[in-house]
């Protein structure tokens, strides 16, 4: 083999050599690993902002139930079917919760002792005389028993100080208390108020109506906080 040809063949050789170093070093490179940038942290508020509405905002306030005790007497004077003058008095205990109620009465007035029960379902009447009555009217029901009638639906609100409809006719006194209220054929007169508890309620009313005057007095309340 001549000079030249042994030259042709290293230098072959160098150049294969060198090329595989070259794709070598390319494969090597793509291996490294890659360097994941790191996050910049985002800026934290000093100072938190709060909804001033928050602690000013006002909550529907849920009013509690009724629930008392009045007891008492009430006296009527009244005109029956004939143009006669009728009259007569009798004591009762007034116990209401929430809507329900339980009306009793003793004395000549009442014939003896009637229980008055109202409750969602109708009012029921139970006197001795009369026997058992229902009926979705208190103030039927009384018709029915004794021949006159009162207004009972007004009375539960008279009671604590207040009218029973949303179109009465009020009349107040200088310090804000229910003075008179005129519902329908009724009207109530509010004489004296006392301190139960935190609350003022009526101690004595004067009702009239049809062929009928009633004054209620109020000799104790027992009343819930």
């Amino acid at each position: 083999m001549g000079e030249i040809s042994v030259r042709i063949i290293c230098t072959a050789a160098t150049l294969m050599m060198l090329s595989g170093c070259a794709s070598q070093s390319t494969v090597l490179a793509l291996k490294t690993p890659y360097k994941i940038p790191t996050p910049v942290a985002a800026a934290i508020p000093t100072e938190i902002e709060i909804q001033s509405d928050v602690d000013t905002a006002v909550f529907p306030v849920v009013a509690a139930p009724s629930v008392w005790t009045a007891t008492g007497k009430f006296s009527v004077k009244m005109l029956d079917a004939d143009g006669q003058k009728k009259g007569g008095s009798a004591y009762f205990v007034w116990q209401q919760n929430a809507d329900n109620y339980r009306i009793t009465l003793t004395g000549p007035l009442g014939q003896g002792r009637t229980i008055l029960l109202g409750t969602e379902n109708g009012v029921i009447l139970e006197n001795a005389q009369v026997g058992h009555l229902e009926s979705d009217s208190p103030e039927s029901l009384f018709e029915q028993a004794f021949g006159w009638t009162a207004p009972v639906s007004y009375l539960k609100s008279w009671l604590e100080g207040k009218s029973a409809t949303t179109n009465a006719d009020h009349i107040y006194s200088e310090n804000g208390n229910l003075q008179s209220v005129l519902e329908g054929a009724w009207q109530a007169d509010f004489k004296n108020y006392r301190h139960v508890n935190t609350d003022l309620l009526p101690q004595k009313l004067v009702i009239t109506g049809p062929n009928l005057s009633m004054t209620v007095l109020v000799s104790e309340w027992n009343k819930s906080l």
